[in-house]
């Protein structure tokens, strides 16, 4: 459930790595109560640090390079994080099966569990006579146990067609950070006195304007910002996000990310401060100086 408070939990942190909690914190306004209730911890833990050298071929390098970008960390940043969520995932499967090491906020699910747990969702709904047409086709299914009952291997990957590439915590946040900060910047600006106009600035610049649907991360992000909208979550971009689609004729995640790197610690300022909960003029001007001008 949300925070009752309407905190996103852990947001409006800087990169300090220091995490306010929901509970300490007054009734604010224009933070969401949209994120799922977590436990955050912080991004980063003192700990002794050791280096270790390990060889990789160019091509390998070069695709760990491309994700590192795309998750807008560093190199050695990216592949310490995907050798700890490894390891978590090796302590999980290690268990003793008493559920006490089980992560529920953030489960590991394979492409035959996700497909299996699809399938124990659509047995709920014929059983109450809610399955849709959709979701249903009657030559599909005897296909299907055709194949999977003579073992034609090569045909196994029917099975998972509508499995697709699932999006990660970091992508999620990513996208509920995104969904945050224009809100806290749309509630700021109409505080002011003449609202926009006051500033002198083109609303759209301090405004959601969607996602890429040709770019491989912006595309699944798209889809989840169309979710999160859908199930009343963040309904004040319903107008971009549904009516018009929420797609945008370019890459928009590194602007983003760049107004992002310095809305988080202005805000962060703000929620510690605790005197108001809106930026005020000259921070909302820091936040959309960092947005490419396209005015040509």
């Amino acid at each position: 459930m949300p925070c009752d408070n309407g905190l996103s939990p852990g947001f409006g942190v800087g990169c300090t790595g220091t995490h306010i909690r929901t509970k300490d914190l007054p009734l604010m306004t224009h933070v969401s109560a949209d994120r799922p209730a977590q436990g955050y911890l912080p991004r980063e833990e003192a700990c002794m640090v050791t280096t270790v050298t390990i060889r990789l071929d160019e091509e390998l390098r070069d695709r760990i390079a491309e994700a590192a970008r795309l998750h807008d960390v560093t190199l050695s940043r990216y592949i310490r994080d995907q050798l700890a969520e490894n390891m978590q995932f090796e302590v999980r499967e290690g268990a003793d099966g008493d559920g006490s090491d089980l992560d529920v906020d953030n489960p590991d699910l394979s492409p035959f569990e996700r497909r299996m747990l699809v399938q124990a969702h659509r047995l709920i709904l014929a059983a109450k006579g809610d399955l849709g047409e959709a979701y249903y086709n009657k030559d599909d299914e005897v296909q299907a146990i055709q194949i999977l009952e003579s073992g034609f291997v090569g045909d196994y990957s029917a099975e998972f067609a509508g499995i697709v590439t699932p999006m990660s915590q970091a992508e999620c946040e990513l996208v509920w950070d995104i969904f945050d900060m224009f809100r806290v910047i749309g509630a700021s600006a109409r505080a002011l006195d003449g609202g926009w106009q006051h500033l002198g600035v083109d609303e759209r610049y301090g405004t959601f304007r969607g996602f890429d649907g040709n770019h491989p991360l912006e595309s699944r992000m798209l889809g989840y910002a169309r979710y999160l909208v859908k199930h009343d979550r963040w309904t004040e971009q319903a107008d971009v996000v549904l009516e018009e689609g929420g797609v945008s004729p370019t890459e928009m995640v590194p602007t983003y990310r760049s107004m992002l790197r310095a809305f988080k610690p202005l805000w962060s300022q703000v929620v510690r401060d605790g005197t108001r909960w809106h930026l005020s003029e000259e921070q909302i001007r820091q936040v959309l100086e960092t947005v490419p001008d396209e005015r040509g």
